[in-house]
């Protein structure tokens, strides 16, 4: 070849080379586009991340928009796949898997398997959440946000008409569930309806609005249960999917019968822990032992009063024995359920802060069902509903839920903030419990029984999830396990196994995120000497991904210029 053709070559490819930086700069350029596009696709997202401008806006929920959607998922994520990996490190490395992960996951939950075609919750889930967000985010000051409410009030009929043409197919589970939750939204409405005349100037205006909201609702109660349904186990999305999801929701590689064999065994040695530890204590049964707390505990004070003591005294000993660094600007109310929104809440419950938002006030709901009835033995029973108010505040305000978002918010990545991998939250805030209860922050009768029956229920997740997944377990088989394995009564089985058909390898993330922060925190604290504060703030500092992106990010070597 001639010398001159040669260096011809060389000069064409030296301009293609592009720097690391502009391959983060196009990445970036590439996720604000995605983000903008969808916010303005479906408004209710943008709103419940705290972005302006959405607040009083609901989306078309027509088919071509759940299309359009995919389509954008799907181009995006091409561009995305097309930046070398090679090119990013720390904290790009872990925005771009996590975006990856968000758009695989949409393209196979929304894509391949058109979820929102086959589970009518979806569309009535997202009806309700849009006014219920407005509501508990602006609990105390109606009155503002009485506009943006009504605004989505109004717009609600259209969206739910569009839900119903776009379902195809149903999972017949689902459109049970479905219906259920439309009985439960006329209720919330109809709850709702005197708080929001209250602060109306057109009170009339606002029941009018109420009364076609519910009766929106009605209808397309009626219209999914007219629709054709789908396979009875049309919720099982089989092993490939499901392995997809492990790696891109997880971050684990290994199979299915990997994990499920895992859980097996760690039914098998948790139950021989309870009987154990049973044993130690004097019962003559781990069912005797979780009810020997709850059936002594008879509180004078209020219930509300208890869990705003219990979680500024937990805060306090977190600080004191600093365990973590607080992080500026946060805060959390303590509330009460309002009456009207008492049968959309368990026994408690925890709000975060929208992810854009520059208040970070997160609220801890306290929902004392005790106030509904005046027989003394009623009273008592939903009291005792609430034993172990210290480990409920540990999981759910302070150090758990509540502290590890309020830092996610703050992180300088806007990225970061999207994502929510329950292999992270859900194993801190399990972390969380074990944490307080070692460092003697919780000191309940028996708690380390309790707290092995709950890691006993989150192991039979694990195969719950596998089993119900890959084809092999049934919905009444799923829910006989929870009966015989974890003692809950046929209807608890049902509202969890539920659950678990529509949010694949969620439910295992519990306890398979606790293990893994014990594993880092053996090599860490154990082996490399670590604090426990470095170790806790470490976990913070990087947002709700896998655990094990993070230890590959620690790996990857400089981009190269």
């Amino acid at each position: 070849m001639p010398a001159s053709k040669s260096r011809e070559s060389g000069a064409k490819k030296s301009a293609r080379v592009t720097t690391p930086a502009k391959h983060v700069a196009a990445f970036k350029k590439l996720g604000d586009a995605w983000l903008k596009e969808t916010c303005e696709r479906f408004p209710e997202f943008g709103s419940d991340l705290g972005l302006p401008g959405f607040d009083s806006r609901l989306g078309r929920n027509l088919p071509k928009d759940h299309k359009d959607q995919t389509q954008l998922c799907k181009e995006t994520l091409a561009a995305m796949e097309d930046l070398p990996s090679v090119a990013f490190s720390g904290d790009a490395y872990l925005d771009r898997r996590g975006f990856l992960s968000l758009l695989r996951t949409h393209l196979l939950l929304e894509g391949t398997l058109s979820r929102w075609r086959t589970n009518p919750q979806c569309h009535i889930d997202a009806a309700i959440q849009s006014i219920f967000s407005r509501v508990i985010r602006n609990s105390d000051s109606l009155g503002r946000a009485l506009p943006a409410i009504e605004s989505r009030l109004a717009a609600l009929p259209t969206f739910l008409k569009n839900g119903a043409s776009c379902v195809q197919s149903p999972v017949p589970l689902w459109t049970k569930l479905a219906v259920q939750a439309c009985d439960g939204g006329v209720e919330f409405f109809k709850g709702l309806e005197p708080e929001l005349c209250r602060h109306s100037k057109s009170p009339a205006t606002t029941t009018g609005l109420i009364d076609q909201a519910c009766k929106a609702v009605k209808r397309y109660a009626a219209a999914i249960q007219r629709k054709a349904p789908g396979p009875k186990d049309g919720f099982s999305i089989g092993r490939d999917a499901f392995e997809i999801l492990m790696r891109e929701r997880l971050g684990f590689d290994q199979s299915l019968p990997e994990i499920e064999a895992n859980g097996w065994e760690l039914i098998r040695r948790l139950e021989n822990e309870i009987a154990e530890e049973s044993k130690r204590a004097g019962f003559s049964s781990p069912g005797e032992a979780l009810l020997s707390g709850a059936a002594t505990w008879s509180p004078e004070r209020p219930l509300i009063e208890i869990y705003r003591e219990t979680t500024r005294s937990i805060k306090d000993r977190v600080i004191a024995l600093d365990l973590m660094t607080m992080p500026q600007g946060e805060s959390l109310d303590v509330l009460p359920v309002p009456p009207f929104l008492r049968h959309q809440f368990p026994t408690a419950a925890y709000s975060a802060p929208p992810a854009f938002s520059k208040k970070q006030r997160g609220i801890f709901w306290v929902n004392d069902l005790s106030l509904t009835t005046e027989d003394p033995r009623k009273k008592l029973a939903e009291v005792r509903q609430h034993y172990g108010v210290e480990l409920t505040a540990a999981h759910e305000a302070y150090p758990g839920h509540h502290l590890q978002f309020a830092i996610q918010n703050q992180h300088a990545s806007k990225f970061r903030r999207l994502f929510a991998h329950a292999i992270f939250y859900e194993g801190w805030t399990l972390w969380c419990e074990k944490m307080c209860v070692d460092e003697q922050i919780v000191d309940l009768p028996h708690v380390r029984i309790r707290q092995l029956h709950d890691a006993l229920w989150r192991a039979y997740r694990i195969v719950i999830d596998c089993g119900l997944h890959d084809g092999t377990l049934t919905f009444d088989g799923a829910c006989r396990l929870l009966m015989r394995g974890v003692g809950f009564t046929r209807a608890r089985a049902e509202g969890d196994v539920s659950w678990y058909s529509s949010s694949p390898t969620v439910p295992m993330s519990y306890l398979l995120g606790r293990l893994e922060v014990e594993r880092l925190h053996a090599h860490y604290v154990g082996r490399e000497g670590w604090s426990l504060k470095q170790f806790n703030d470490w976990m913070l500092s990087y947002g709700a991904i896998p655990w094990r992106w993070i230890m590959d990010s620690q790996l990857r070597p400089a981009p190269i210029n």
